[in-house]
């Protein structure tokens, strides 16, 4: 599957499938505008790093002047895929689309043998519901015994393993339909992703109560998959296609009103289907993040909530600012419990969770979250709020790493018990 339809004239060096992507190469006129923006930039401070280099690279490869080396691969492979260098791009030079063509012809580059299995067995429980709920049973046996601690003696990586493998959480058997227990306002289908019920069934129990409270007929489609970005990311845009087709099919229920997300990421993806793939406008245009959401409706129903005298630290992932761009409505939503002192991490670039990206890029991944651990430090907040799966894991580690107990949480899930502990006007 092709993602860029862009036409040019003819590149002498150029195959057919690769000038698409080299006519969408040359649309960047290198002004750095975007060096600023790039967190691998910033750390290597090496052109190649940057997306005004790595345009540069693909755009070498795309006309046949270079070569798909390992080194070329490496700078490719070490973009976090942020997007912080399309929001500034005076010449909306579609980075992403670049980067994700770039893998569909030219493969990933080279893994250690370790990472290249974990990435596999990563997709294949992420992927598939009934590798996912033994794998949260094998998590469940291995936290009571003392394998995980024996694993984690082996290496950096079984170290990261293990400490994703103690936040696996018990299969939940859930309803697929769970009507407003008050007065009705519309119906919504959940999209819960592949890692809610692995990682965090707290936020789809929190979700699910909040939606009803505020009139909503709460629906979860069984057959509803991952969202794709991950296959896609890695230039598998057939798998892609395929996972987005099954979710347009879970999901295409005329009485649905919205498609609500929990993870930043999948809602970026799903708003951004009818990019890559066809017959996906329905959904996408149906999607919209629980935090929007929530907040639209709190506004018209006057919803008081308990006060919370404490320090919450908010954290706005990449793909809901440079993405779903509505990091505006989440720090309203949580800036309308009483009391609570907001910080805000705005000064951050990307944590360096970048779904798979914390798993293949370990250093460059710590490196990058090291900005967000010196400002808990600093704050000492209570809570830290983040509406993204992947962040949450990312952060929640390197907090354990330097012995800070704080709570890494939802947004909805914080603003739903304060709901509960409140009253409706």
């Amino acid at each position: 599957m092709q993602l860029l339809k862009l036409t040019r004239w003819p590149f002498a060096g150029a195959t057919l499938k690769q000038k698409p992507l080299l006519a969408a190469t040359d649309l960047c006129v290198k002004c750095g505008l975007c060096l600023p923006e790039c967190p691998t930039y910033q750390i290597t401070l090496n052109e190649n790093e940057s997306p005004r280099g790595r345009i540069s690279l693909i755009q070498g490869w795309a006309s046949g002047d270079l070569k798909a080396s390992s080194s070329l691969h490496r700078h490719i492979d070490n973009c976090l895929l942020c997007r912080s260098c399309e929001s500034v791009c005076p010449a909306q030079v579609p980075y992403s689309k670049i980067i994700d063509e770039f893998r569909s012809l030219a493969g990933k580059g080279p893994q250690r043998a370790a990472t290249k299995v974990t990435m596999l067995a990563s997709r294949a429980i992420l992927v598939n519901k009934e590798i996912s709920r033994f794998a949260s049973r094998f998590a469940a046996f291995a936290r009571s015994s003392r394998l995980l601690a024996a694993i984690s003696q082996k290496s950096h990586l079984a170290r990261q393993l293990t400490t994703f493998l103690s936040d696996f959480q018990p299969h939940t058997r859930r309803k697929t339909f769970y009507p407003a227990p008050s007065t009705k306002k519309g119906c919504v289908g959940l999209f819960t992703g592949c890692t809610g019920e692995l990682f965090d069934t707290e936020t789809i129990e929190a979700s699910i109560r909040l939606l009803g409270r505020l009139g909503f007929d709460v629906w979860l489609p069984p057959e509803q998959s991952c969202c794709g970005a991950l296959d896609l990311h890695a230039g598998d845009t057939k798998k892609a296609g395929m996972l987005a087709a099954a979710n347009v099919r879970a999901f295409d229920r005329p009485r649905l009103d919205w498609i609500v997300t929990l993870a930043t990421g999948c809602g970026a993806m799903l708003k951004e289907y009818p990019a890559y793939f066809p017959q996906t406008e329905q959904l996408a245009s149906k999607t919209v993040d629980i935090c929007q959401l929530a907040r639209e409706v709190i506004e018209d129903r006057q919803m008081a909530l308990q006060p919370l005298n404490k320090t919450i630290l908010l954290h706005a992932p990449c793909s809901l600012n440079n993405v779903l761009k509505t990091a505006d409505a989440q720090k309203a939503l949580v800036s309308s419990i009483p009391g609570a002192t907001i910080e805000t991490l705005d000064q951050v670039r990307c944590c360096g969770a970048a779904g798979s990206y914390m798993i293949e890029h370990p250093e460059m991944a710590s490196a990058l979250r090291d900005n967000i651990l010196k400002i808990a430090r600093a704050t000492r907040p209570e809570y830290l709020l983040t509406p993204n799966i992947g962040c949450a894991l990312h952060i929640k580690a390197g907090l354990k790493q330097i012995d800070m107990a704080i709570e890494v949480i939802h947004p909805i899930v914080l603003f739903e018990r304060q709901l509960t502990s409140g009253r409706t006007i």
